[in-house]
């Protein structure tokens, strides 16, 4: 556990419950933890997986290479029309993070499988 990322939820005001239950379930899939970008961002190796991003309405878990990894659920969503790679999951309570648990574990190891496969979305057309 980074205290970057401890300091950064005891100053949330928004989602910190929904991000310490998060943030347990990616350290327990052996992610490691930093702030970048000002926001709690988790890694494996050199290659960042996802960050966690609060909204008004939501906290997401944003996968950086998202649209290169698989969506059996249909959980992952785009952040707006210009954004060509990463995708999102969104949660709004402990509760629903607590029923997604295993869903967030297999997206974790996908994105890291496609980091590690060294897999990169193209450029613009």
């Amino acid at each position: 556990m980074n205290p970057k990322v401890d300091a950064y939820i005891e100053r949330s005001t928004m989602w910190p419950a929904e991000m310490t239950r998060l943030r347990d379930i990616l350290l327990g899939c052996g992610l490691s933890e930093d702030i970048k970008w000002g926001k709690p961002c988790y890694s494996s190796g050199d290659g960042n997986i996802a960050i966690m991003q609060e909204m008004k309405d939501f906290l997401a878990l944003m996968f950086f290479k998202g649209a290169l990894m698989d969506d059996p659920h249909e959980v992952l969503q785009e952040q707006g029309a210009n954004s060509r790679s990463a995708l999102r999951m969104t949660f709004t309570s402990v509760d629903e993070i607590d029923g997604r648990v295993g869903i967030v574990e297999d997206y974790v190891r996908n994105a890291v499988e496609v980091e590690a496969a060294g897999l990169s979305v193209g450029p613009a057309p």
